[in-house]
């Protein structure tokens, strides 16, 4: 058996394994290709769809004053 049909053979055989073999090796390298292509969001970016965060309640504040004593008053 010479070259060229060792060569032929080895083409031929499982034919239908090797041609599903670079179709998917050509589906993942285009999938890969668009993912590079296109610049990657930044995480603090919302996509547009989503609903915006609930507000967040913040208490209120209460002022400080002094209170009068109701105990027993020294001094008087």
């Amino acid at each position: 058996m010479n070259w060229a049909t060792r060569f032929k053979d080895i083409l031929v055989r499982n034919w239908r394994e090797k041609l599903l073999a670079v179709v998917l090796a050509f589906l993942f390298w285009f999938m890969i290709k668009a993912q590079i292509a296109k610049p990657p969001m930044p995480q603090w970016q919302q996509p547009p769809n989503w609903p915006p965060p609930p507000p967040v309640s913040t208490p209120s504040v209460i002022p400080l004053t002094p209170q009068p004593s109701s105990g027993p008053q020294e001094g008087r």
